[in-house]
């Protein structure tokens, strides 16, 4: 089932890139691209959300590893967790504290026919949601704000470079 309609349109994320930046300072980050083509990241994740959701999109799931993160034992465990599968709806990325700059996710689960939402990480929500192919929700209003930062960020960084250019540096 979908996230109910709220004043806020919320994105379906049709794909979902986990990887860590090729420049330094090495990121990890997660690229979800957008059902309108609008693309929304995370920096900063978890670089095992980074290595698992990797693994998890190329079927590569290890059960003879000599030493597991959290999510590789989840991962491995994805049938002794039917129940969780089963209730998990979706994840919806809609919230950012502004005096952090840190995003929240929730996601929302069916206890047969009573609905919990729970505000969790959003790289650890987007982890559940590949792990059991549940969709991924973001918030335009985000998306949009995500792409005025950038357009300012990259803004300044041409004005920084046309200083140093003008004051011989």
């Amino acid at each position: 089932m979908p996230p109910p309609k709220e004043r806020d349109v919320l994105l379906e994320a049709l794909s979902v890139n986990a990887m860590v930046t090729p420049n330094p300072p090495y990121t990890p980050v997660i690229i979800m691209e957008l059902e309108d083509g609008s693309e929304f990241a995370l920096y900063n994740v978890p670089y095992e959300i980074v290595y698992i959701l990797n693994k998890i999109e190329k079927g590569e799931i290890d059960l003879t590893s000599s030493r597991d993160t959290i999510f590789d034992l989840l991962a491995s465990l994805t049938g002794l967790l039917s129940d969780l599968q089963n209730a998990l709806e979706y994840v919806v990325i809609d919230e950012i504290d502004y005096s952090t700059f840190l995003y929240t996710a929730k996601i929302s689960i069916n206890l047969g026919g009573i609905y919990m939402t729970r505000k969790m990480v959003p790289s650890h929500a987007i982890f559940l949601a590949r792990l059991f192919k549940k969709p991924i929700y973001v918030s335009r209003r985000l998306v949009e704000e995500q792409e005025l930062l950038e357009k300012r960020m990259q803004e300044e960084s041409s004005l920084d470079e046309e200083d140093e250019e003008y004051s011989g540096v």
